[in-house]
């Protein structure tokens, strides 16, 4: 009898496994892709840039950007572009405005856009007259997403630091 146990365990752990690995090979059929590039960052004193350039040939995902600026009297504005190599089903962007309380060491995030096109090669968001806390250090992320068919590209971008007015 005890024997008998062991092989009905032995079964049915046999049998959970597989359908373990089955479950993973059905979810795993849609194409998420990080395409390489690289980044170029401007800074000026009321600005702060980071736009990334893909340079893989033949992806969907050609560019993205993100932007602050400092628009005086304790505001920001924020902005954001994904740009595709040609008309792709989806093109999104997600701006992430982030604080930092602590003079720079440490952001959280304070406000999130969304913006999605569909059936185009560019998505662009803004938002303007944010109110921030005057001398404390903001940034902006952001999440540049294009979907054409079962395959996804995405690719992040990151602006550097910048003290409000």
């Amino acid at each position: 009898m005890n024997n008998l146990k062991k092989i009905l365990f032995a079964g049915l752990y046999f049998a959970f496994g597989i359908c373990v690995w089955n479950s993973q090979l059905l979810t795993s059929q849609a194409e998420d892709i990080t395409p390489p590039g690289y980044h170029v960052y401007t800074t000026t004193e009321h600005e702060v840039i980071d736009t990334w350039y893909g340079i893989a040939k033949g992806t969907y995902l050609e560019s993205g950007i993100v932007g602050l600026v400092d628009a005086g009297k304790a505001k920001v504005n924020i902005s954001g572009t994904t740009n595709a190599h040609s008309i792709c089903d989806k093109v999104k962007v997600a701006v992430y405005l982030d604080e930092s309380t602590n003079g720079g060491s440490s952001f959280g995030t304070i406000g999130s856009y969304y913006y999605t096109e569909t059936n185009t090669t560019s998505c662009y968001g803004s938002k303007s007259n944010i109110a921030v806390t005057s001398g404390r250090w903001y940034m902006v992320r952001g999440v540049h997403t294009v979907t054409e068919g079962s395959t996804t590209e995405t690719t992040t971008t990151q602006t550097y630091a910048m003290k409000a007015s």
